[in-house]
């Protein structure tokens, strides 16, 4: 992909879904985003409730809506005051969840808060971003920090599988100016089972410079494949295991924005979502993008 057409925010008017409209809006400013929608979702369940309960159910049910207008074309107004982007700003009536996953199929990206309005329901990250993760076939930005200015350092992490390479792709067209650290952790197959079994120190480091020396060659053959320029990549290889190791990488280099795949080469990971990717959602302190 060489350019975003179209992004969408969604928000809850938390923290966390404010600093996603700012984010949504940097990013129409800085990468020319043709068009941009800031949408807010009235949860259907929730106004049958009130429908039931108070009198005059459809003057209730507008004043709601009419409420959530106002509110989002305030948010609108200072995401653009803060980026010169004007987002568009809609709101939905429906299942929450099926109506942001219905209306990001219509878009390149989505934006979305790390955590909605209640924290204390959610485990490593926001329920409803979370779900959201595993239904929607687009990129998903997911933002914990405050927009302040575009993205200046960016780790993708690799295993060298297609997803990887959409991940690094992407990562240029999100963030153009950005220096970009590709990383690749390797873990030696059966190397657990050889530690198991009493297998000598000697052996075993012989075992992981040949794995080294191969994940170095596969990078040079996913850096030519990227098509970037080599010069402008920093290149992290590192002995360990992926989901433990790759979030005291991101610790140590501490970039703006950090993008994975949804799933890795094994496509069981698919059931848990991708172990490395949740691993990072949950205990990086960046955004980060994961790529479809």
């Amino acid at each position: 992909m060489n350019r975003i057409q179209s992004v969408l925010a969604a928000t809850d008017f938390s923290p966390d879904a404010r600093h996603a409209a700012e984010r949504a809006a940097v990013l129409g400013a800085t990468t020319a985003i043709p068009k941009g929608v800031l949408l807010h979702v009235v949860e259907k369940s929730w106004l049958d409730t009130l429908k039931h309960f108070l009198s005059a159910p459809e003057e209730v049910e507008q004043k709601i809506i009419d409420d959530a207008s106002r509110a989002l074309a305030q948010l609108v107004k200072e995401a653009q005051q803060l980026s010169g982007f004007a987002l568009e700003p809609q709101v939905l009536s429906g299942n929450t969840l099926d109506t942001l996953v219905e209306a990001a199929s219509n878009f390149d990206l989505l934006v979305l808060g790390a955590r909605g309005r209640h924290p204390v329901r959610a485990l490593a990250l926001g329920t409803t971003s979370q779900r959201l993760l595993s239904k929607v076939r687009r990129p998903v930005l997911v933002v914990k920090r405050k927009a302040e200015k575009p993205y200046q350092g960016v780790l993708v992490a690799t295993d060298f599988s297609s997803n990887s390479l959409k991940g690094l792709q992407y990562a240029r067209v999100v963030a153009p100016q950005a220096l970009i650290h590709v990383v690749h952790v390797f873990e030696p197959l059966f190397e657990r089972k050889m530690i198991a079994a009493g297998v000598s120190d000697e052996v075993l480091e012989k075992y992981r410079v040949e794995a080294q020396l191969e994940a170095e060659t596969e990078m040079t053959r996913f850096i030519d494949e990227s098509g970037e320029n080599p010069r402008k990549l920093v290149r992290i290889i590192e002995h360990g295991n992926a989901p433990g190791k790759l979030p005291e990488i991101v610790a140590k280099w501490a970039p703006d924005l950090v993008v994975v795949g949804k799933h890795g080469r094994w496509r069981i990971e698919e059931f848990l979502l991708g172990s490395v990717t949740l691993h990072v959602l949950a205990q990086s302190r960046c955004d980060v993008l994961v790529a479809e």
